[in-house]
């Protein structure tokens, strides 16, 4: 596994962490001043996105994300993913792009794909 897949991988298990284990979880995959972004969103810094990420948790119990593909140059990287819900079934797909910076996620877009 690539350390871009790895880091990844660590990223979407944020989404569905434990909220006491969430920010400690997402400040080792990105950097303090992440910027996030997706159609419904935009926020800033780790705080705010821990914060996006405990209300995806609440809005959508028990459901958690799925890494199916990571493409990667230049400290860049694309990852395809799939929502998966409480019982493990495809529930959204999408894609998310990232700029690295010190081998942790930088500036992260999301984008939702069509059912």
């Amino acid at each position: 596994m690539s350390d871009s897949q790895q880091l990844w991988e660590n990223y979407a298990a944020c989404w569905s962490a434990d909220p006491g284990e969430r920010p400690a979880a997402l400040g080792a995959v990105a950097v303090d001043d992440v910027a996030y972004r997706d159609p419904g969103t935009e926020v800033g810094g780790l705080t705010e996105l821990a914060a996006y990420m405990a209300g995806f948790a609440g809005a959508f119990p028990g459901h958690r994300f799925r890494i199916d593909e990571v493409l990667e140059h230049h400290d860049r990287s694309l990852a395809r993913w799939t929502q998966l819900d409480e019982q493990g079934e495809p529930a959204m797909a999408g894609v998310s792009t990232a700029l690295h910076r010190d081998g942790r996620l930088a500036d992260i877009t999301g984008f939702f794909l069509p059912a």
